[in-house]
């Protein structure tokens, strides 16, 4: 790490900019502009957190230009010269985005950072009356171990949840564009809540043009208006997953090897902007790897790919998810292009031949020089403490639907590839809870009533839609024996499922999105027993927004609180304290109120609850 040569303390800078600040009464349109009210010295948006663990963490900047950017930390305030350090480069084949790691941090520890570029520290507090942003490191087995009590090391597990934050102010909040629920994590949660998990829909499709550039304005504009967001993640750790409206619309068939041109080509340049603002402070694995976007040729009934300036030697043929021969994106005002390229569709790889061809699978229809993305995977998991956490993709690799048969063998939502990875990892793992993260519902649908839809019919967005991977997916978690908790999205509303008497779907949110009614969710009971699509499931709990009501009326918001009761702090002999570990511990869910932040509903799971199978 390096160290600033000359660098005025964070004390001294603020009585430059204190000033400065509080004479800025208005602020031109934060996208056109670039800037966001709040940020001075180079910054358009950010910082933002994420990725953290017990000895390290992210933050990400996006800069008004290309730069370079320095990071400064330390357990206690000012910043100045002597802190430790660490430089980015903000480029401008990232839009000007950037992100550093800040690693060897001691566990459990709270540090200040601030950003510099040119030698100038912009004052990151969300208001003058806050505290100067910080952030906590995750705990270790040696924080709170005790040989007597707590032999393992264990400690509590706290985090906050909710999905569908659309700020849309002619739609989803009027004058609360920036969602209060992000508000109500931070004022009342900031010192509890270890990290915030964000499941999907973060971005809609404000300001989209058919182009990449318009896939970054509008996280842009997310990130401008939603004064909340930024402030909540400028010390919170995040972590992302995405759905529908952040790729853009719904995408069928994205992971199916051979279906033709569509709408699923958009997934790539979609998902490339979110590798760019969200998807950094994701925890990678192996499988994780980056997209790629080319042009190339292909010869009628050849299954060969010729692109003279790509250097496939580099490519790791297990982090391909599917290439996606005349990849594009597309707008509302634009709608679908006239006419797609002859061999628009979705291909596999099979095989790297060298430098500049590789080999794909199925032949090509027609010679043709086109656009091509070769995608990548976006599951990912980490664990903490006694607790596993799987992140799902639940739209990059799905094949088609088929309404008339749900249950076909050949449907699936998830991958081949993500499908063993799951299950290889919820067999192998040695902790006592799993938690699935997943974009789309299991068992509750996601109907199109709220727009005139059948209020019966699942519109395929979810696991309800592809029915034999369900049943599979459920009979193999459900064979564990311990808790799996699955925390789910895409539908704007908040439930409570218990699936199995060892599985639960748990849907905390929406955090911004205007509610959906019962007719959404297939109109479920308030409370009792379910059928969902032939599986019989318990409603114990459901935000019940009535169906006489229409859904950009529905103001209620709602984010989750989960908190894994490990262990107990108690007194010691001594005067200090020590840890007692639980000998079943447990799971709280709790659902609070977006723009209160009070206590709406809750749900206990302990591992005794789990029935042997």
């Amino acid at each position: 790490m390096r160290s600033l040569p000359v660098l005025a303390p964070i004390a001294l800078m603020f009585s430059v900019l204190n000033p400065l600040l509080a004479q800025q009464t208005s602020w031109p349109d934060p996208v056109a502009n670039d800037v966001v009210p709040y940020a001075t010295g180079g910054l358009s948006h950010g910082p933002l957190l994420g990725a953290v663990t017990d000895h390290s963490i992210r933050v990400w900047v996006r800069t008004r230009k290309p730069t370079k950017f320095t990071v400064l930390y330390g357990t206690t305030l000012p910043l100045d010269d002597k802190s430790s350090s660490v430089s980015g480069i903000a480029r401008k084949a990232t839009d000007q985005t950037g992100v550093v790691e800040l690693n060897k941090l001691a566990p459990n520890t709270r540090y200040y950072y601030a950003v510099s570029i040119d030698g100038v520290l912009p004052d990151l507090r969300p208001e003058i009356s806050d505290q100067w942003p910080s952030f906590r490191t995750l705990p270790n087995q040696t924080s709170f171990v005790d040989a007597a009590h707590n032999p393992r090391g264990l400690f509590n597990v706290k985090f906050a949840i909710g999905h569908c934050a659309s700020q849309d102010p002619d739609r989803s909040g009027g004058m609360y564009t920036s969602t209060p629920a992000y508000d109500m994590i931070r004022r009342h949660h900031a010192d509890e809540a270890m990290f915030a998990v964000v499941n999907g829909d973060v971005i809609y499709e404000e300001l989209r043009n058919g182009k990449l550039d318009g896939v970054r304005d509008n996280y842009k504009l997310y990130f401008s208006r939603g004064r909340s967001f930024a402030s909540l993640f400028r010390s919170m750790p995040a972590l992302f997953t995405f759905d529908d409206h952040d790729v853009g619309w719904d995408i069928h068939g994205c992971g199916q090897v051979g279906l033709g041109a569509g709408r699923h080509l958009i997934r790539d340049v979609g998902l490339r902007a979110y590798e760019e603002f969200l998807s950094w402070a994701n925890y990678r694995g192996p499988q994780s790897g980056r997209i790629r976007f080319g042009r190339g040729r292909v010869e009628a009934g050849g299954n060969v790919l010729f692109d003279p300036q790509a250097d496939f030697t580099t490519l790791n043929p297990s982090q391909v998810s599917t290439i996606h021969l005349g990849n594009y994106t597309r707008s509302k005002k634009l709608g679908r292009r006239k006419s797609a390229p002859k061999n628009a569709g979705v291909y596999g790889l099979t095989k790297v031949i060298d430098a500049t061809h590789l080999e794909f699978t199925p032949k090509a229809r027609a010679d043709e020089s086109l656009p091509y993305s070769i995608g990548t995977h976006h599951y990912y998991d980490w664990k903490i403490a006694n607790c596993h956490f799987f992140a799902l993709d639940t739209r990059g690799e799905r094949s088609n639907r088929n309404p008339k048969d749900r249950a076909d063998p050949k449907l699936f939502i998830l991958s081949e590839p993500q499908e063993k990875w799951l299950l290889d990892g919820v067999r192998s793992t040695d902790a006592e809870f799993v938690f699935l993260i997943s974009p789309d519902p299991w068992v509750i649908y996601h109907t199109a009533a709220h727009v005139g839809g059948d209020d019966k019919d699942d519109k395929g967005d979810g696991f309800p839609s592809f029915l034999a991977q369900r049943e599979r997916l459920i009979a193999a978690l459900d064979a564990l024996d311990k808790p799996v908790l699955i925390f789910t999205g895409d539908v704007h509303a908040s439930a409570s499922i218990r699936i199995t008497d060892n599985i639960w779907e748990l849907m905390c949110g929406p955090l911004g999105s205007t509610g959906h009614p019962l007719a959404t969710m297939g109109n479920p009971p308030t409370g009792g027993r379910w059928s969902s699509m032939g599986r019989d499931v318990t409603i114990r709990w459901v935000a019940g927004f009535p169906n006489n009501l229409h859904y950009e009326k529905i103001r209620n918001t709602y984010y989750g609180i989960v908190q894994v009761n490990n262990i107990l702090k108690v007194a010691a002999p001594d005067g200090g304290y020590q840890y007692s570990a639980y000998a079943q511990p447990q799971v709280v869910v709790r659902w609070h109120d977006g723009y209160t932040g009070r206590l709406v509903y809750a749900e206990s799971i302990t591992t005794g609850d789990v029935l042997p199978r």
